[in-house]
């Protein structure tokens, strides 16, 4: 009896411990005030087309990844900017960028102010270092094109300083570009190609814009086409969530309304 009854205060004890330590970091994490700064944001821009039980539609969308400096201790208060009026909609942290299995979605994601013509929102990071927002982008970024070649124009304006600005474009399957600056990102799970300019040292408030072009030379032909493969990034893990996750906040939301 006696050893039974250690076990249950054992038991007891370590579920007490628990759940102190998840009431202490909440409560720490509220307390938190000042901003960490990200290192780094990539801001890609994709095409989505919703296809189920209420019909088809096609959205833009884009994708804010922030990533803060890897010694940064948790939790911390991060901020994210978006254009005035844009409908946001999944946010969370992730084990990495493209490890989205990892995805915690943050309980605490709040508009905070508005401030030259951008909204900011605010969070606590208390698990992972990389941040993922989901925004839908209502004028199509392509400025020019006939079917045969096109350029979208892109453009972000963080809250904080930035190391590093990245500006990414998915283009449909069978399109390349071969502009100069520009990187070979990766390919997503319809084929499309990814690719970007990156900005050093960008300013808070400032906003950085980049145009890409890309012309269309055939599936077949597009690893063969691709010049810059420095950086090859795999964007099926958050091609796929992605498309799920704007069918939740854009389509199904929308329509329930």
């Amino acid at each position: 009896m006696i050893r039974k009854c250690s076990r249950y205060l054992v038991a007891l004890v370590t579920a007490i411990v628990i759940l102190l330590a998840a009431t202490g970091l909440a409560i720490a994490a509220e307390d938190i005030e000042e901003v960490t700064p990200f290192q780094s944001i990539n801001f890609t821009v994709i095409h989505v087309e919703i296809n189920d039980e209420f019909g088809s539609e096609s959205i833009w969308v884009g994708l804010i990844s922030g990533e803060l400096p890897e010694d940064t201790p948790l939790p911390a208060r991060i901020e994210v900017a978006v254009p005035e009026g844009t409908l946001t909609g999944w946010a969370g942290q992730l084990l990495s960028s493209d490890a989205f299995d990892t995805a915690v979605q943050f309980p605490d994601f709040e508009h905070v102010r508005t401030e030259n013509g951008m909204d900011v929102y605010s969070a606590v990071m208390t698990q992972f270092h990389f941040m993922q927002l989901e925004t839908r982008i209502e004028e199509s970024p392509i400025i020019d094109g006939d079917g045969t070649s096109m350029t979208w124009a892109l453009s972000y304006t963080p809250a904080h300083d930035l190391d590093r600005l990245q500006l990414t474009a998915a283009f449909p399957a069978g399109f390349v570009s071969q502009d100069e600056g520009v990187r070979y990102f990766g390919d997503g799970p319809e084929g499309e190609q990814s690719y970007y300019h990156v900005f050093e040292n960008v300013n808070a408030g400032e906003t950085i814009s980049a145009t890409i072009s890309a012309f269309y030379v055939g599936a077949d032909e597009v690893a063969e086409s691709a010049v810059d493969t420095t950086t090859i990034i795999i964007l099926v893990c958050i091609a796929v969530a992605l498309i799920a996750i704007t069918y939740v906040f854009f389509i199904r939301g929308k329509r329930e309304q």
